[in-house]
């Protein structure tokens, strides 16, 4: 919808603002039309979340129903949204607020800025169905591991152990004070107080970033952690199962987010692209997919609203 001065607002409509076909394939057509009709686009709305994730009863019935072709598109049609947000012609500002997990997380990461309401309750909750962050979430925890490394030149280990816990232990944050700490919002992001004014803030950044935007290109020739980093995660995931801290599957589901979150099996320093990282992660996703386990922790998570550990 245009909400005014060159600016437009990508909403969810849908049950807990759930994300399907109908919001994907919305995506792109949205980013189309602000890049074509005006200067930039917020993502927002004034529902009583923001996004819930993904639709996991779609997902659900074609796991039951072993359609993983149907899984696959689903999954490179989500990282085609991702990415046409995160390098479109005009700034994208998303303004999360209340519940936004999974997949809403990753619209908001993949956005050029986050505008969010001061109580906001974010965060990449995929492994509590036994699955891992694949709209682009697993992937841009790699690259912001990897960008803060060269910035500082410093080893990429921390950075890549931070991302993964954050992604392993399902953290939500509990304000958007915990998102700077997180490392999901960086510099130039912002808090709103005033619930009713998070729309208009956003709006107002999106003007601000339009006067001096210059949209980027996905990522080529970066250095991949490696092999040797994911190593040291499954070491440490196999003390914790050891030590009665984690089940048995869940030591899979974390080796398959430790795989695709350091670049798959390769010697640190390897180039790889975004578009490998995006392979890696839907790969992992449907691997996961396969597993009974992870159907019986989806088909939990629909009947009982809480996560199952199996």
């Amino acid at each position: 919808m245009d909400i005014g001065d060159g600016v437009f607002c990508l909403e969810f409509h849908s049950k807990m603002n759930t994300i399907g076909g109908d919001i994907l394939d919305m995506t792109p057509r949205a980013v189309k039309r602000a890049e074509e009709e005006g200067i930039g686009l917020v993502i927002g709305n004034e529902g009583a979340l923001f996004s819930a994730g993904a639709n996991l009863m779609l997902l659900a019935v074609a796991m039951a129903e072993g359609e993983y072709d149907d899984i696959n598109i689903m999954i490179r049609a989500f990282q085609r949204a991702t990415m046409t947000l995160k390098y479109s012609r005009i700034p994208v500002v998303s303004a999360p607020f209340n519940l936004t997990l999974g997949g809403g997380c990753e619209f908001a990461l993949s956005s050029d800025a986050i505008n969010a309401h001061a109580e906001v309750y974010m965060g990449l909750v995929e492994v509590g169905v036994g699955l891992l962050p694949a709209g682009g979430g697993t992937k841009e925890m790699a690259m912001r591991s990897i960008a803060m490394a060269d910035k500082y030149s410093t080893d990429v280990a921390p950075y890549i152990f931070k991302y993964f816990q954050n992604i392993g232990m399902a953290k939500v944050s509990t304000s958007a004070a915990d998102l700077y700490e997180m490392g999901y919002m960086r510099r130039g992001d912002s808090v709103t107080m005033d619930r009713a004014r998070l729309i208009a803030d956003a709006k107002t950044k999106v003007i601000s970033m339009a006067r001096s935007y210059r949209p980027s290109r996905p990522a080529q020739n970066i250095k991949a952690p490696g092999r040797s980093v994911a190593a040291s995660i499954k070491s440490q995931l196999w003390n914790m199962r050891m030590g009665g801290f984690a089940t048995e599957y869940e030591e899979v589901i974390g080796n398959a987010i430790a795989h695709a979150i350091t670049g798959g099996d390769v010697a640190a320093g390897t180039l790889i692209s975004e578009e490998y990282l995006l392979e890696l992660e839907r790969e992992a996703f449907l691997k996961l997919c396969g597993n009974r386990k992870t159907l019986e922790r989806v088909q939990h998570m629909l009947k009982k609203g809480k996560p199952l550990r199996n």
